[in-house]
C-alpha cells in the first residue's frame, strides 16, 4: 500500500482546513471531558462509560463528516459536528459492542495475569514441574488474549467509516465488512499507525501543541486509509498489481545489491 501516498494527500487536503478540524475536535473533546469530570465527581466509572457511549452516538459521526469532506476536497463548517445525529442509535450501538468486546478481554486478561502472579508466588510450595506448566500456560494465555483483542480491533477499525457511508446497512453487516476490507490488511495499518509513533512521540515534548496538527493529520489519513482498502477490495485486479509490482520492486533492489 502506498501509505507516504496517502499521508501526502491528507496534509495537501488540510491546507485552509486546519481550524476548523481543530476547533471541532477542541469542542468534541470539551463535552467529552465536561461528562468524563461529571462521572469522576459521582465516583461512578459506569456513568463514564455511559456518557462515552452517548457523546460517541450524537457527535462521533458528525465528526467523521468533517474528515471525509476536508479529505475529498469540500469545505467542512462546524455545524457538521451536529450534523449526523441521524445515525445516533446505530453508532451507539457500535460503541457499545466494541465496548463490551474492550471489557470482556480485559476482564480476561485480568484473570489470566492473577492466575499467573499466583502460580509465580507459590511455585516454590508445588511441583517445581507443575508449577512451570502452569507458568506457562499462564504466559501463553496472557499473550493469546492480548493478541486475539488486538486483532480484533484492528479488523473493527473501519466500522465508523462503514457505518457513514452505508447507514441503512444492518449493524452485524457492519462490521463484516470492516473485517472483510481489513482481511489483507492487518500488517498494512500497524504499518500506517507506527509511522506517525515518531510525531506522537516529538509531540510530548511540545507540551501537547503539536498535536493540533497531527490529530487532525491522523484523521484525515486514516480516512485515505480506508478509500485506499476500499478500493482495493472492490477490485481484485489492482491488488494483485500492487503485489506483483511490490515482489517487483523487492527482485529489483536484491539485483541491485548483487
Amino acid at each position: 500500500m502506498k501509505i507516504k501516498k496517502m499521508k501526502e494527500k491528507a496534509l495537501k487536503k488540510l491546507k485552509g482546513n486546519y481550524t476548523i478540524i481543530i476547533i471541532a475536535i477542541l469542542i468534541y473533546s470539551l463535552i467529552e471531558g465536561i461528562f468524563s469530570g461529571t462521572s469522576k465527581l459521582i465516583y461512578n466509572e459506569n456513568m463514564n462509560i455511559f456518557f462515552n457511549i452517548i457523546i460517541m452516538g450524537l457527535l462521533y459521526m458528525g465528526l467523521v463528516e468533517i474528515v471525509v469532506k476536508i479529505a475529498k476536497g469540500k469545505k467542512p463548517e462546524i455545524k457538521d459536528l451536529f450534523s449526523r445525529t441521524d445515525l445516533f442509535w446505530k453508532s451507539s450501538a457500535v460503541t457499545i459492542i466494541i465496548t463490551a468486546f474492550t471489557v470482556l478481554c480485559t476482564i480476561l486478561e485480568t484473570i489470566a495475569f492473577k492466575s499467573l502472579t499466583v502460580f509465580t508466588s507459590y511455585q516454590a510450595d508445588i511441583n517445581p514441574t507443575l508449577s512451570a506448566t502452569m507458568i506457562l500456560i499462564g504466559v501463553i494465555l496472557c499473550t493469546a488474549i492480548l493478541a486475539f483483542y488486538i486483532v480484533l480491533m484492528i479488523s473493527f477499525s473501519q466500522v465508523y467509516y462503514v457505518l457513514y457511508e452505508n447507514k441503512d446497512m444492518p449493524l452485524f453487516q457492519i462490521f463484516e465488512r470492516s473485517m472483510d476490507l481489513m482481511e489483507d490488511h492487518k500488517v498494512d495499518f500497524v504499518i500506517f499507525n507506527f509511522s506517525f509513533l515518531g510525531w506522537a512521540f516529538v509531540g510530548i515534548f511540545t507540551f501537547g501543541l503539536l498535536y493540533f496538527w497531527l490529530v487532525p493529520y491522523y484523521y484525515v489519513a486514516s480516512y485515505n486509509f480506508y478509500e485506499e482498502v476500499k478500493e482495493l477490495e472492490e477490485n481484485p485486479e489492482k491488488r494483485y498489481e500492487t503485489k506483483k509490482s511490490s515482489k517487483t520492486s523487492k527482485k529489483g533492489v536484491k539485483k541491485a545489491e548483487k
